[in-house]
């Protein structure tokens, strides 16, 4: 785990980030209240960031030649949760008003777009310790995962009103919204310790493994977990791994009742989310998760054996750790 030293390193560096670039514009006090560095904003884990840290010190590299690297792909991130708090409608997101519900749409797309170039210029920091060519092949990767991501939230989004979503669709969503910067962060990392590609492709292997696995808990989580059960019997009519697996299994009365409410083209109401809920417990949906997840986790394992790779087992402790809290 991360030193104490280590997380104010990374939030100081963050902080300047998105602050070197302040022109005293509404947008750059939307930025901070987004990272949480200006009232009422809420910060997040930093997961991302800390992946590249952990990746880059398990190779070798000193945590203050990543930084630029950890806030590339950690506002990256942060960029693709303010324009997908749009795209979802949602007003809360850490306990806190989400941007474009406290600023405004125009603003919450505007502060967005900013985000993004601001981590991209904060990956372009490192030239001065890294060879060109070396922050040219990182820049590339971080924007091959960007790209990935908005391909997953344009599956995500089509798949709503779906009658039907096969588990391979759902997999190619997965693997874009989440397991690619999962893969981006880790990759990176291993680059500003001078990783080759090989090294550093076998890390976003790694990255993209966990990533999956993470998905999926979230998945979990917001079926079975706390909020869940805040709210007996509410279940958002999202697709979800749960539920893609229970309606590719064979026929049944519990399968049918699943089907039948992602049919509907009307939101959940309570009974009909408990009567979701009931018959993925009847179909064994929340164990055929797990076993999704541990399959992700044992993959990861086989990966960092054949390559030689994480030998202090930084990376998989912190992915660990982020998969004990969505769980």
């Amino acid at each position: 785990m991360h030193s104490p030293a280590t997380v104010d390193n990374l939030e100081s560096a963050l902080e300047r980030a998105v602050s070197r670039f302040d022109d005293g514009s509404a947008t750059s006090a939307q930025m901070r209240y987004h990272l949480g560095f200006a009232p009422g904003g809420c910060r997040g884990e930093r997961l991302h960031a800390r992946l590249v840290l952990a990746a880059a010190e398990g190779e070798g590299a000193r945590v203050e030649d990543a930084l630029d690297a950890a806030c590339a792909v950690e506002i990256v991130r942060e960029f693709a949760l303010v324009h997908a708090d749009i795209e979802d409608g949602d007003v809360v997101r850490r306990a806190c008003e989400t941007v474009w519900s406290r600023f405004g749409l125009a603003h919450g797309i505007n502060a967005g777009d900013a985000l993004c170039a601001v981590a991209y210029l904060a990956l372009l920091d490192g030239t001065a310790t890294r060879l060109p060519d070396v922050t040219v092949a990182m820049t590339r990767r971080l924007h091959e995962a960007h790209l990935a991501m908005c391909g997953g939230h344009s599956r995500n989004i089509a798949f709503r009103g779906r009658p039907l979503v096969s588990p391979a669709e759902y997999r190619a969503m997965m693997d874009g919204k989440t397991a690619a910067l999962f893969g981006a962060a880790c990759e990176l990392g291993a680059r500003c310790a001078g990783a080759g590609s090989e090294r550093a492709g076998a890390y976003a292997q790694l990255g993209r493994a966990y990533g999956t696995a993470f998905h999926i808990e979230d998945d979990v989580l917001r079926t079975w977990g706390e909020p869940a059960a805040a709210n007996p019997g509410m279940l958002p009519p999202t697709w979800s791994f749960p539920v893609v697996w229970a309606i590719a299994g064979p026929p049944s009365q519990a399968r049918d009742t699943i089907a039948a409410a992602y049919a509907s083209p009307s939101a959940f109401d309570g009974p009909t989310a408990a009567a979701v809920v009931a018959a993925l417990d009847a179909l064994g949906a929340r164990e055929a998760a797990s076993r999704a997840t541990r399959a992700e986790l044992d993959g990861a394992d086989a990966v960092a054996q054949a390559f030689g790779i994480d030998r202090s087992e930084r990376v998989r402790a912190l992915c660990q750790q982020a998969l004990r809290r969505v769980a």
